[in-house]
């Protein structure tokens, strides 16, 4: 066989492997079972080093709870490998809570710890993600206080329900996008998963744990971008939950306090910002159409904030977003960042690094110390901001037209309440 010859027939291997890859993992294309509740038909047990009995780790029970012991380590995974789809389960802790999690994209040989990116379920830490044999995504490479090591802690509190009783996980992969859910709140995101398929598996890593109704569909009727369908309070007056602070290189200092830490904080119901260094907290939730409402005051010289609508893409100091000014005898402006654009009085603003919208009117900001308004509407690709009842400015064709919502700290001290979402009515 000449050289050539060899080659061309290489190439056919490898382009047919490729191919069978590539269709190794489907995407659902209804709602079904992943668990019948009667057999573990298209399911595969693994346990370390084949120790113990996979009869005994892992057991059916009356009415298809599928019940496991957690010991020893190990899981039960798909025979399949899953695309583009969302996976649900109830699961509860029988009896004393531990450590368990979800397994998505696992991809490669069996193991203890295949790579793939976990969706912790280890008890009150439900929503971190752990990532595994060097699997990757955005939230990790970045860094920041909410990464330690191969792990990324959740949002903000835990969501879970009392030992005994029965809790939902849903996580929606998404192209490069994995969201867990646990009973309806959103818990964390990885974006841009550097693996976007494999197979799904169930730990059993310590504790007893019972899952039961396991499903996939077809990642459908995205529960994002939010739009609001009555009041929503997007500030609790107590903490920042349900908010992400981003500082970037935040690091900690001797004493383990991160800077992050030391920018935000809650006091007597108020949101307070330092206004050093540069960044800003969001949303973890995204959100299209709908009223914003937020107040705010400066506590010291007013000098520069702003309100960021529909943040896109991943955390930067200037990320891609259309800014509702704050700046001192600006709030009103529009800033386009990171080449979003608009029409502001029809005319074309960006897309550029920086591009500026001017306010209709004269400044109608109130002094130092007072309270300002910031009613602002987004509805669809249309966006309006009004400063203290006073219409200020108005853009359309925005892009992006929906996202995080984002306060900033780019200053001196301010302070923020009272922020809340209503549906738009036409």
């Amino acid at each position: 066989m000449n050289r050539c010859m060899l080659l061309s027939i290489l190439c056919v291997i490898s382009l047919f492997s490729a191919i069978c890859a590539a269709e190794d993992a489907i995407v659902p294309q209804g709602k079904m079972k992943l668990f019948n509740g009667q057999s573990f038909d298209g399911w595969f047990r693994y346990l370390r080093n084949n120790q113990g009995d996979v009869d005994t780790t892992w057991q059916i029970k009356p009415d298809g709870v599928l019940a496991c012991s957690g010991r020893p380590a190990g899981y039960i995974r798909t025979t399949t490998a899953y695309k583009n789809y969302k996976v649900r389960f109830e699961y509860r802790w029988p009896a004393q809570p531990g450590n368990n999690g979800i397994l998505v994209h696992m991809e490669g040989e069996d193991r203890v710890w295949p790579k793939c990116l976990e969706c912790q379920g280890g008890f009150h830490n439900q929503g971190d993600f752990w990532e595994i044999g060097g699997f990757e995504f955005n939230e990790h490479k970045i860094g920041g206080h909410r990464v330690s090591g191969r792990r990324v802690l959740k949002y903000g509190e835990h969501n879970e329900k009392d030992p005994g009783q029965w809790n939902v996980y849903e996580v929606w992969c998404v192209n490069g996008t994995v969201r867990p859910y646990v009973n309806g709140k959103l818990m964390n995101e990885a974006t841009d998963c550097s693996v976007t398929e494999g197979k799904i598996c169930l730990q059993s890593e310590g504790a007893a744990i019972e899952y039961r109704n396991i499903t996939i569909e077809p990642a459908e009727n995205l529960p994002w971008p939010v739009t609001p369908t009555n009041r929503i309070n997007l500030f609790n007056g107590k903490d920042l939950d349900g908010w992400v602070r981003f500082i970037p290189d935040d690091k900690a200092d001797d004493a383990k306090k991160w800077t992050v830490d030391k920018v935000w904080s809650v006091r007597d119901g108020v949101i307070r910002c330092e206004g050093k260094p540069n960044g800003y907290i969001r949303t973890t939730e995204s959100y299209a159409n709908y009223k914003l409402h937020v107040e705010w005051r400066w506590t010291d010289e007013p000098t520069n904030s702003g309100v960021l609508l529909h943040r896109a893409g991943i955390d930067a100091v200037w990320p891609k977003c259309v800014e509702a000014q704050l700046a001192h005898q600006n709030a009103g402006d529009f800033w386009f960042l990171s080449f979003s654009r608009g029409k502001v009085d029809g005319k074309q603003v960006g897309p550029a690094q920086y591009a500026n919208g001017k306010k209709k009117h004269p400044s109608n900001e109130r002094p130092q110390g007072q309270w300002n308004r910031y009613d602002i509407v987004c509805d669809g690709k249309t966006v309006t901001l009004t400063v203290n009842g006073l219409l200020q400015n108005q853009c359309t064709d925005a892009d992006p037209w929906f996202g995080p919502i984002c306060l900033q700290s780019e200053g001196s001290p301010i302070e923020f309440r009272n922020i809340t979402l209503e549906p738009v009515t036409r």
